[in-house]
């Protein structure tokens, strides 16, 4: 049934600790007849509980490793040490639990203080008995009262309740949603600055481009102005006309009087 076993590192005192906590919580399930248990290769059993409120609860505890710093034969040595993490979930029906409907909700409890520095068997023990007499431990735990209280079909949009309240179902998604969107807004941005960065390369390259091309026009442009001033400057002057020249005039008029015409 307790498949788990504890790791070599562990002291003998722990390890006796440990397996005198997992007794403890075998009599208090065969002692009551609102207690049962699962059988769970990977960790502890599940524990199954009925309320007097007659609400069902399951109990699963998972074992995790940490690092951690232990004196192992007189010397201080890492070790991969074990942590438990306890879930609880509930059901107006046992059946819901068995078959994992959706009006199976997650239960936010931890447990107390004080049942945190017992052995793992201990903790599981009181939770379950905490959950079997679930009405008086309603009075001191409000969420459990909620649960309590609240009609089976109102359940099936519950993800979990807590202290600060009843998480729902869409809003988990919405949030799951919201990430996405945040995630592809950021890998938008990422895209648009490397497009970006990769336009300012492309503008720098054709900027230079385009100054050469400008820088070639001007001096094209010179080279024909100059052209057409050494053109104009070593043209011959176009012949004036004969009207013009001084010369001309006073001989056409002596030759005109003299009857040479």
């Amino acid at each position: 049934m307790f498949s788990w076993v504890p790791p070599r590192h562990w002291q003998k005192d722990s390890v006796k600790a440990y397996q005198k906590s997992i007794h403890f919580l075998q009599n208090i399930v065969a002692e009551s007849s609102r207690l049962d248990i699962i059988a769970n290769r990977q960790s502890l059993p599940t524990v199954i509980v009925q309320g007097v409120s007659r609400r069902w609860y399951t109990v699963d505890t998972v074992a995790y490793s940490v690092s951690d710093f232990q004196k192992i034969n007189g010397a201080f040595r890492e070790v991969m040490d074990i942590r438990w993490q306890i879930n609880v979930n509930a059901a107006a029906w046992r059946n819901d639990l068995v078959v994992k409907s959706p009006y199976v909700v997650s239960l936010c409890i931890n447990s107390r203080r004080e049942w945190r520095r017992l052995p793992i068997g201990d903790q599981v023990a009181s939770l379950a008995m905490a959950l079997q007499n679930d009405k008086t431990t309603a009075m001191r735990i409000p969420l459990l009262a909620q649960f309590i209280v609240s009609p089976r079909r109102e359940l099936r949009g519950v993800y979990q309740f807590t202290e600060e309240g009843v998480v729902m179902n869409h809003e988990l998604y919405m949030e799951d949603g919201m990430e996405e969107i945040q995630d592809a807004e950021h890998g938008m941005e990422e895209i648009h600055d490397e497009e970006e960065a990769e336009l300012w390369r492309l503008n720098e390259l054709f900027e230079q481009y385009e100054n050469e091309a400008r820088a070639t026009r001007i001096e094209n442009q010179q080279l024909d102005q100059w052209i057409e001033r050494m053109v104009r400057e070593t043209e011959p002057s176009p012949r004036e006309p004969w009207h013009h020249d001084e010369e001309n005039v006073w001989r056409l008029e002596d030759d005109l009087r003299k009857g040479r015409g």
